[in-house]
């Protein structure tokens, strides 16, 4: 994987033209040709040679290539992302320092690597030694004197290992065969070797599920950013009118399904305002909890075991057996929430309480934090998630929902982005 690393250094070096070092003297070599996996490329800049070291402008690589760069003026840091399509946590910079970051790691640079250098005629570009290019990008680099052409050519990544970037790039939680669950994103630090025959069989039938979905979603206000990236916590994005209106443009189509299927609908409570209100007491994103609502329930038809009267709107303590009526609290308010034997799920007081112990779930996933201030616990298995488990919507896949591989993706493509769209 060393290939990606360095890859991203080139190509930051040559989108923004900056050095790591000051200018160096360059000798003229004649016109100096660039090919490029069979291709000869265009240069506004040419190649040099200074003290026996072919040097090339990165400019040219990385318009071959492409990468997500950005520069972090508050903290001085140059951010790629190579292998995944959005900016992981960031290190601490040092001050003084501008800090090269690949992936969310500080990259360091061979010292004897040779120090790359920005031209000073304009326009300027970065330069960087052959040799460097070569490690760099894990190609095969050839400089061939008799006719003054660098030959470049990329060495093709197994099939195996681009499955393994495929997945990482949806950056969502994947269940391994031995029972683990990890962020997909994880599998950059694997070789397909780690993995064996009948698990890469598995990671296939994920990558051909994941492939419904896009890898990056477009919010409300333009931002697009990647999918495992929406956060549990935050303000909703849409209204509760706007929710209000989507499941009112849904009912005839969900009543002609009831209907198709020998079944009575069932209306639909009005509960926009109560996920909308209590979200933003919680810090969680009402809208989409409202959407995870109707996946868990079936658009509030509640054709599962979970029914309409036990105001448990996503499936709490609904583990595919009744209940004896004697399960614990756990610290929940019996006011609030009751359990009866031989019914499927816990069973709230009222509406409101069973978007709050809803809400209360989703919070106990998404940070680590006390309950806010004044707020009575309503939800029995609050204790029982592992806090701060899954910060992102994708994280509750193999969580909440098991194996869920697309579990959250379906949240947000087949739910809320509809009710964006709706608009």
């Amino acid at each position: 994987m060393t290939r990606f690393k360095y890859i991203s250094f080139l190509m930051i070096l040559a989108v923004l033209g900056w050095t790591l070092g000051g200018h160096a003297p360059a000798e003229a070599a004649g016109s100096i040709k660039i090919i490029i996996n069979g291709n000869q490329v265009p240069s506004d800049t040419n190649p040099v040679i200074i003290a026996d070291r072919t040097y090339v402008p990165l400019r040219v690589i990385s318009e071959n290539l492409g990468a997500k760069v950005e520069w972090k003026s508050a903290t001085g840091q140059v951010v790629i992302n190579w292998r995944t399509t959005s900016t992981p946590t960031l290190p601490a910079s040092k001050p003084g320092e501008n800090q090269i970051v690949i992936d969310g790691q500080v990259l360091v640079i061979p010292a004897d690597y040779g120090r790359p250098y920005v031209t000073s005629q304009y326009p300027q570009r970065t330069m960087i030694p052959l040799r460097a290019v070569g490690e760099a990008l894990g190609c095969d680099v050839n400089w061939i004197q008799a006719s003054n052409t660098v030959v470049i050519s990329s060495k093709a990544i197994s099939a195996d290992n681009q499955l393994l970037l495929d997945l990482a790039r949806y950056q969502t939680n994947l269940k391994l065969m031995t029972g683990t669950v990890i962020n997909s994103e994880q599998l950059l630090n694997y070789d397909a070797s780690s993995f064996s025959t009948d698990q890469l069989g598995i990671f296939k039938t994920y990558r051909e599920q994941l492939s419904k979905y896009q890898q990056t979603v477009t919010l409300p206000n333009g931002e697009v950013i990647n999918s495992g990236n929406l956060t549990i916590m935050g303000n909703s994005y849409l209204t509760a009118n706007q929710l209000r209106k989507w499941i009112a443009d849904e009912t005839p189509r969900i009543t002609a399904n009831m209907a198709s299927r020998g079944l009575q609908f069932t209306p639909i409570p009005d509960l926009a305002d109560l996920y909308i209100t209590i979200g933003a007491k919680y810090g969680i994103r009402g809208d989409i909890a409202f959407c995870q609502a109707a996946k868990e329930t079936g658009y509030w038809q509640f054709t599962g075991s979970v029914q309409p009267w036990q105001n448990n709107y996503c499936g709490l303590w609904a583990t595919g057996s009744p209940l004896t009526g004697q399960e614990p609290f756990n610290g929940a308010d019996p006011n609030m929430v009751r359990f009866e034997a031989g019914v499927h799920g816990a069973i709230f007081v009222s509406p409101a309480a069973g978007v709050e112990a809803h809400i209360q779930h989703l919070y106990a996933y998404a940070n680590n934090k006390s309950l806010p201030s004044g707020q009575t616990l309503i939800d029995p298995r609050y204790s029982l998630v592992s806090r701060g488990i899954a910060p992102a919507w994708l994280g509750l896949n193999a969580r909440w929902a098991v194996p869920g591989t697309t579990y959250g993706q379906s949240i947000i493509y087949d739910y809320w982005l509809k009710v964006a769209n709706n608009i």
